[in-house]
């Protein structure tokens, strides 16, 4: 029996197609720095996103605050108009003497010390802020406490100073419909002048006491006017203001 032997012999092109490790090494590293590339890439799109966001929610606040201080200096002026005449309607509840000239004073000034005293501030950007969760897009510390310090101030105004005020604006609406008639008035509508000159109007009761009664809360009225209402109105003015140019500075804006 004849026996065949095969040689092997060497081919030189056999491994000429396998690649090195280096070049799986080297296709890992590319595709790892296309993904890490793509990541930074949307990393920074976001952050640009929110940056451009946390400016309009900026704008958006410098908007309310300067609405706000456009209110604040209307309620202030108010306030020194109204004071006088808080004044002037305790010094003739506490008289003892009620002539004819008193009685005609007293109809045009005590009822006006009975008008609802409102204060509209803006919190369209507050509410989207806090609601939102998007308080965290403003990175300045600084206006950040700003604004939880103006916010406090604000609920201050609006969940205590202003209840209170109106509790006691209530009360005196309440006896002044007992002391006096509101048919001398046009409309029914108390307001100075509002009487004419030939009607001698009278007083519904002469009890005093109800008289100095209704005194008293009016100076409570006017003391939460000069010492809650002005002076929290007028430091809630002052950090908007303060606020007002801050956020300008920082973001640029005119």
């Amino acid at each position: 029996m004849e026996v065949h032997h095969h040689g092997h012999t060497a081919d030189p092109d056999m491994h000429r197609d396998r690649k090195k490790w280096t070049h799986y090494l080297w296709e890992f590293l590319m595709l790892f720095l296309a993904v890490f590339c793509g990541f930074l890439a949307e990393n920074q799109r976001e952050h640009l996103v929110e940056h451009q966001r946390e400016k309009q929610y900026m704008r958006s606040m410098m908007e309310d605050l300067m609405l706000d201080t456009a209110e604040f200096n209307l309620r202030l002026i108010n306030i020194d108009k109204e004071v006088p005449v808080f004044q002037a309607a305790t010094e003739l509840l506490y008289n003892q003497q009620f002539s004819d000239t008193i009685i005609r004073r007293m109809y045009n000034t005590v009822p006006q010390c009975a008008h609802f005293f409102s204060l509209s501030v803006q919190d369209r950007t507050m509410n989207q802020l806090k609601n939102s969760g998007n308080l965290r897009l403003i990175r300045n510390k600084t206006i950040t406490d700003s604004l939880a310090i103006y916010w406090k101030g604000l609920d201050l105004l609006n969940n205590i100073i202003l209840p209170g005020y109106d509790l006691s604006r209530i009360e005196v609406k309440n006896i002044s419909c007992s002391l006096f008639n509101f048919d001398y008035y046009k409309d029914n509508s108390p307001f100075p002048g509002a009487i004419s000159d030939n009607i001698s109007p009278k007083l519904l009761s002469s009890d005093k006491r109800e008289f100095i009664k209704r005194a008293n809360f009016i100076s409570n009225l006017r003391f939460i006017m000069m010492v809650g209402l002005k002076t929290r109105i007028t430091n809630q003015n002052k950090l908007a203001a303060e606020l007002i140019d801050l956020i300008k500075k920082e973001y640029h804006l005119e």
